[in-house]
C-alpha cells in the first residue's frame, strides 16, 4: 500500500491521535481507508497519506465509497486529495451531494498522490458517517506522447520513440545511429565508394540543413587509367567562423583528400567549382557538429580519360544530347509525341575502352517508332459528311487524298512509306492499275492546298484474293501502296494504328468516316474540305437482311461477307459516298485510333434503311504486316 504516517497537529486545544507506519518500497496497488471504516469516524481527525508507485508511471485513485458529513465548500470535516501541494479535489456529503466525487476517477501527473482527512469537534456529539474507501493503481505513462524532455533541451527523441512499463527509449530510422546522449539520432554516412565513372555525391539532405554531429566519409575509386573531375554545385554552403586571422573551418568543414596532394577543407559560401584532381582516388570527409548550421553541397564527378569513339551514330526522327562535359556519354531521344522508342525508354550510350558506342540497353534497337492514333487535336463536334462541316486541321492526321488516273479516291496513311486503301480504286478491268498513275497527298484538310504536295507511289499491292472483273464482287477488298519516300511524321501527318489483337466490332460503337468524296448527291459536289461523320457499327445481322432487301428489286447488288461490315443509322442521311472509297473507319481503344474498315461499298448514299459496308481490316493484319515486310 505504500506508507502512511500521521503528523501531529494542535487544533482547538485538541490532540489528533497519530502513528507512522514502516517505510515501504513504492507499490503498484494498494487500498486506503478512513480510520475505524467502516464503522463511523471521530471528531478531531487529521490525517495523511502519501502514495507512491514506481517511477515512470502515474497513480489512478478511486474512492469507491465516501461518506463525509457535508458542510459548505467542506469547511468542516473533508477528504483532500493533493499532488505536489496543488489540490485536485476536496470532498464530503454523500453520492448525489454537490462535493461528492461520485465515480470519478483521479489521475495524477507523477507518482506522488497526498491524501488528508480531516475531521473538526463539531462532530464530537454521535454521527453515523464512515468515512471513505479508497483504492489505488498505478498506470504507466507514456513518455513518448511528451513533446519536450523534462530539463527543456529539445524534443525527448530525435526520430522514434519506444514507450515501455515504467519507462521509454529513442530508437533511430535506418541510416541512422543513436547518439551517446541516448536521444538525438546521428546520420550514419560513412564507407561509401564510389566506383562508377560518374555519378551525384551531395551532403545529407542537401540543400536543407545537414544534420549534427556528422562524420562522412565517400571515396571515388575508379580503374587507374582513368582521373575523376569533381564538378560543385553553386549551391554550397559551410559554415566557417570569422577569426582575426580570416574565416576558419572550425565546426563544420568538407575535407577533399587526393594523393600525394595537401588535404583541401573546405568552408564559407563560395563553391570551389571545377576540381581536376589527375588521380583516380578521391576522398571526401564531411564533419558537422552541432555549433551552427550548415546547408551542405553537392557535386557530379566524371572521369577525365576518354577514349575516341568517334561520332555517335545520328537516329532518324530523333536527337541526342551529350550527358557530361567530355561527350562520352550520349542519350538518344525520339522526337515526341510522333516518334518513340519500344516500350518508351530514352537510349542512353557510352563510349567504351574499346573504341565503340554501346548501350546497356541491349535489346533496344536504336530507332524511333511512329506512334499511331493520337492526334494531337480532337474531334468534340460530330457532324455528316454528306451536306456537313469540315474536319478541323489535324483531327484526322492520317487521312490520304489519292488521284488515281484522274480519279479521286481516299486512303489512310498506316506506317512511314505505306499507304492502305480498296483494292478496288487500285483496279481497272480486273488488274492493278500502274503505280505511275498513283498520286498521293496528305498533311492539309483543304483539296487545293493538298495538290501542291503530291507524293508517288513506288508500288501498288492488291489484296491476291481480291477479284472484281465486273465490278459486283468487294470480297477482300483491300490494297496498299508504297511510297517512294519516307513520310515524316508530325501533327498534320500520323498514321492510324492497325486493328489491336482480338480486335472486336461491337454493335452501336462509334466510329469515324472520312473522305474528299461528294457533299450532295443531288446534284453531286465534290467538297473541297476534309469531311467526317461519326457513324455506329451495324449489327451484322441486320445489315445482312437490308442488303438482301436491296436484291430483292435490284440486280448485282454484291454480296455481305465476313470479311465485310457495315456502319450508319437507320434513318440515312449520314454516309460516306463517291470519292470516300478506300478511306477509314476508325475506332478508338484505349485513347488510340485504329483502322477498323476501309469504305467498300454501299446502295446509294445516306439513304434510309442502307448502311455503308466496309472491309473488315482486322481479318487482314498478317496478310498486311508480311506486304510491308517482304517489300
Amino acid at each position: 500500500m505504500g506508507w502512511t504516517y500521521c503528523v501531529i497537529w494542535f487544533l482547538c486545544l485538541s490532540v489528533s491521535e497519530c502513528w507512522q507506519l514502516p517505510y515501504t518500497e513504492p507499490e503498484i496497488r494498494g487500498e486506503v481507508q478512513s480510520p475505524q471504516y467502516p464503522q463511523p469516524y471521530l471528531p478531531n481527525l487529521l490525517k495523511q497519506w502519501h502514495l507512491w508507485v514506481p517511477k515512470g508511471y502515474k497513480i489512478r485513485l478511486s474512492l469507491t465509497h465516501l461518506d463525509i458529513k457535508a458542510s459548505a465548500g467542506c469547511y468542516e470535516d473533508s477528504l483532500m486529495v493533493l499532488e505536489d501541494q496543488k489540490i485536485l479535489g476536496k470532498f464530503c456529503g454523500q453520492e448525489n451531494s454537490t462535493d461528492h466525487p461520485g465515480k470519478e476517477l483521479i489521475h495524477s501527473q507523477s507518482n506522488r498522490l497526498t491524501l488528508i482527512f480531516q475531521t473538526n469537534d463539531s462532530t464530537a456529539k454521535p454521527q453515523q458517517h464512515t468515512g471513505f474507501f479508497a483504492t489505488y493503481k498505478a498506470i504507466d505513462i507514456d513518455e513518448c506522447l511528451k513533446v519536450d524532455s523534462a530539463d527543456g533541451s529539445g524534443p525527448l527523441c530525435s526520430q522514434i520513440c519506444v514507450n515501455s512499463p515504467g519507462s521509454y527509449h529513442c530508437s533511430c530510422h535506418n541510416g541512422y545511429k543513436i547518439h551517446l546522449d541516448q536521444r538525438t539520432c546521428l546520420f550514419s554516412c560513412s564507407g561509401h565508394i564510389f566506383t562508377k565513372h560518374e555519378g551525384h555525391l551531395s551532403s545529407p539532405k542537401y540543400p536543407g540543413p545537414s544534420p549534427p554531429f556528422l562524420v562522412c566519409k565517400y571515396i571515388i575509386s575508379v580503374e587507374p587509367r582513368f582521373t575523376v573531375t569533381l564538378n560543385f554545385t553553386d549551391k554550397f554552403h559551410i559554415m566557417s567562423v570569422d577569426t582575426e586571422q580570416g574565416p576558419r573551418c572550425l565546426h563544420h568543414w568538407l575535407q577533399v583528400t587526393i594523393p600525394d596532394r595537401e588535404p583541401m577543407k573546405l568552408c564559407g559560401g563560395k563553391s570551389p567549382g571545377l576540381i581536376a584532381t589527375n588521380a583516380s582516388t578521391v576522398r571526401l570527409d564531411y564533419h558537422t557538429d552541432d555549433e551552427g548550421l550548415s546547408h551542405g553541397w553537392g557535386l557530379e564527378y566524371y572521369t577525365t580519360k576518354v577514349i575516341d569513339c568517334g561520332e555517335p551514330e545520328p537516329l532518324l526522327n530523333g536527337g541526342m544530347t551529350f550527358q557530361n562535359q567530355y561527350h562520352s556519354v550520349v542519350q538518344y531521344h525520339c522526337n515526341e509525341p510522333f516518334y518513340t522508342f519500344p516500350g518508351g525508354a530514352n537510349v542512353t550510350f557510352t563510349c567504351e575502352s574499346d573504341g565503340k558506342w554501346r548501350s546497356k540497353h541491349s535489346d533496344v534497337t536504336l530507332t524511333c517508332i511512329p506512334v499511331c492514333g493520337k492526334p494531337t487535336k480532337q474531334i468534340f463536334t460530330y457532324q455528316r459528311i454528306i451536306g456537313g462541316s469540315k474536319a478541323p486541321d489535324g483531327t484526322i492526321p492520317w487521312q490520304v487524298l489519292l488521284n488515281i488516273n484522274g480519279i479521286r479516291a481516299g486512303g489512310m496513311v498506316i506506317a512511314d512509306n505505306w499507304i492502305m486503301t480498296a483494292a478496288h480504286d487500285l483496279t481497272h478491268t480486273g488488274k492493278p492499275v500502274s503505280n505511275k498513275t498513283v498520286r498521293a497527298y496528305m498533311g492539309h484538310t483543304d483539296v487545293k492546298a493538298l495538290y501542291k504536295f503530291p507524293v508517288y507511289a513506288a508500288s501498288v499491292h492488291v489484296h491476291p484474293g481480291y477479284n472484281n472483273p465486273d465490278g459486283f464482287d468487294y470480297n477482300n477488298d483491300i490494297a496498299l501502296i508504297k511510297v517512294n519516300e519516307s513520310i515524316t511524321f508530325n501533327s498534320s501527318i500520323m498514321p492510324i494504328c492497325l486493328p489491336p489483337e482480338a480486335a472486336t466490332y461491337v454493335t452501336g460503337m462509334m466510329g469515324i468516316v472520312s473522305g474528299f468524296g461528294i457533299m450532295n448527291i443531288y446534284p453531286p459536289r465534290m467538297t473541297k474540305k476534309l469531311m467526317y461523320a461519326d457513324l455506329p457499327v451495324v449489327e451484322q445481322e441486320t445489315c445482312l437482311n437490308s442488303v438482301n432487301k436491296v436484291k430483292m428489286t435490284r440486280d448485282n447488288v454484291p454480296d455481305l461477307t465476313n470479311n465485310m461490315l457495315c456502319a450508319g443509322v437507320p434513318e440515312g442521311g449520314k454516309d460516306s459516298c463517291l470519292g470516300d472509297h478506300g478511306g477509314p473507319f476508325a475506332l478508338k481503344h484505349a485513347g488510340q485510333f485504329w483502322a477498323a474498315g476501309i469504305v467498300s461499298w454501299g446502295v446509294d448514299c445516306g439513304q434510309q434503311g442502307m448502311y455503308g459496308v466496309y472491309t473488315r481490316v482486322s481479318n487482314y493484319v498478317d496478310w498486311i504486316k508480311k506486304t510491308m515486310r517482304e517489300n
